[in-house]
């Protein structure tokens, strides 16, 4: 099974053109969104060498097979002195399936500051995986549970309350979860690692807000989401992210969409990214 940096890597298929090397499948065979995510902001990276992101806005347009390659085209759009800008366009099959508008800027000195304080979260060491949860349970729970959560191997999480998603109907439109990616990007200066990593991870878990109090299991398919936009801002600079706090709340859903806005955290508690994402979230029929 692929790690999580190989399903970020790219290899050149031409000018400003990279290729995927490896699929990340969701449970229908299609392009895991995360990977979209990751994979832009490398290919943007490497047609702006030394500049940092600060900004992403992207669109899921339609599902591509993970099972084959994906290209990823980058138009140049700006190259200024504090901003540069890059618009990331992914293809199969001569279908756009993916665009993410990327913006970059350089850090600025002796600017005004102040980040959010961590939510209070049980040390993820005293936590129980959300995959270990499901394999525990696997008798009990419906067939297409456990594939659905074990096969995703690139990213453990752990839940605060492990039972919310598995069986119990949650309070209120929130999660919190602890996040770990598997591996971590390698240390010391890899910048495309980091931020590739980062956006990978912030499609994790981060619909469950918007669906926790409408259904009691989140991976039976009774309740169906799909990514549809989904936005980042990157707070920091490169630092370790061998496990993240991802806060994610929901003050909206109705019509067959959902609203979810979060902010990851180091194990430090300090600000790393804020997120939001709309998706589609729909009964299954009959």
């Amino acid at each position: 099974m692929l790690d999580l940096r190989a399903l970020l890597d790219l290899e050149p298929s031409g000018e400003n053109r990279w290729r995927s090397v490896a699929g990340d499948m969701n449970a229908g065979g299609e392009v895991f969104g995360g990977q979209y995510l990751g994979l832009s902001v490398h290919a943007a990276m490497l047609s702006a060498p030394g500049r940092h992101p600060h900004a992403l806005s992207a669109f899921f347009l339609r599902s591509a097979r993970a099972s084959d390659p994906v290209e990823y085209s980058v138009e140049q759009k700006r190259d200024g002195r504090a901003f540069a800008h890059r618009r990331v366009t992914a293809w199969q099959d001569g279908n756009e399936v993916y665009r993410a508008e990327i913006s970059f800027h350089e850090p600025e000195e002796n600017q005004p500051f102040h980040e959010a304080s961590a939510p209070e979260a049980p040390p993820i060491e005293t936590l129980k995986s959300h995959h270990q949860c499901v394999l525990d349970r696997a008798d009990e729970l419906d067939p297409l549970v456990v594939p659905r959560v074990i096969n995703r191997a690139t990213i453990q999480s752990y839940f605060p309350d492990p039972e919310e998603g598995l069986g119990k109907v949650g309070t209120r439109p929130y999660t919190l979860v602890w996040l770990r990616p598997v591996p971590p990007p390698a240390a010391h200066g890899d910048r495309i690692g980091y931020y590739a990593t980062l956006a990978y991870l912030t499609d994790a878990c981060v619909n469950f807000a918007g669906r926790i109090m409408h259904a009691p299991h989140l991976h039976d398919g009774e309740l169906a989401a799909s990514s549809l936009n989904h936005a980042i801002w990157f707070h920091s600079a490169p630092r370790p992210i061998e496990q993240v706090l991802y806060e994610v709340e929901s003050p909206y859903a109705g019509g067959g969409l959902g609203f979810n806005r979060g902010t990851m955290f180091d194990v430090d508690g300090k600000v790393l990214a804020s997120i939001t994402q709309e998706a589609l979230i729909r009964r299954r029929a009959g």
